[in-house]
């Protein structure tokens, strides 16, 4: 990897956990086709896991006054076993399938943003139990799981720093399973995470600044610009 590779992936990683601090979701997503040119997809998602776990675990902590302790023990309950299998299941893929899978799953997350249609109807804490499942599952390939957790979270009643802090540790804790099957099954090592310590200490960072920039901000309008891009990034990797 040359310098300006490696820079490239240091303001990635600033500029999008900044951007996860103040949506919630979507900055990962945004920063997987910079790891992905520089390191191939096979190495992306679970080099964009051990990032979002930083991220995210100092996203929960900045929020964790707010977190819904509650709700994070039912997702558990699903997420757990959920990561597992995608993390299985991402180990047998071939690359071509996950730049489609991830292709299909960001236009779905934009589609699902744009329409705002009315789902689920109603959230409870089993809903939030059985929808971990599926989340940890597609988490498991492709990375991230914002499209089925969000709107369960928000239905629930899950808002603001409420909803930052929930959502963060639940991904967080769905990354730490997936990366305790690839670790063992040697998907990524110990060479990677010593690379990927600096540009953790970024996610970190660009979380704190992501909390501070969230009340001072058109929420609507940024949101607007960032599936914009994420649907960009799905078009690539789905047809291209």
């Amino acid at each position: 990897m040359t310098g300006v590779e490696y820079t490239a992936l240091a303001v990635g990683a600033l500029v999008t956990s900044t951007v996860s601090g103040i949506a919630g979701v979507g900055g990962g997503m945004l920063f997987l086709p910079i790891l992905t040119a520089v390191v191939g997809v096979k190495l992306a998602v679970p080099y964009l896991s051990v990032l979002l776990l930083a991220s995210n675990v100092s996203r929960a902590y900045f929020s964790r006054e707010a977190i819904d302790w509650q709700v994070v023990r039912h997702f558990l309950l699903g997420v757990v076993p959920g990561a597992i299998l995608g993390a299985l299941l991402f180990t047998i893929l071939p690359s071509f399938w996950i730049k489609k899978a991830l292709g299909v799953y960001l236009i779905s997350y934009v589609a699902l943003s744009f329409t705002r249609a009315n789902w689920p109807k109603s959230a409870s804490l089993r809903s939030i139990s059985w929808i971990g499942l599926p989340a940890g599952l597609v988490s498991g390939v492709v990375g991230g799981q914002g499209p089925i957790v969000t709107p369960y979270f928000l239905r629930y009643g899950l808002v603001k720093e409420g909803f930052l802090g929930t959502e963060a540790v639940g991904s967080a804790l769905s990354h730490l399973f997936k990366l305790s099957v690839w670790a063992p099954a040697r998907v990524i090592g110990g060479s990677d995470l010593a690379l990927l310590l600096p540009l953790s200490v970024l996610s970190i960072a660009g979380s704190y600044f992501g909390k501070k920039l969230v009340n001072r901000m058109r929420l609507q309008v940024f949101r607007a610009i960032l599936m914009i891009l994420l649907a960009v990034i799905g078009v690539r990797f789905l047809f291209f």
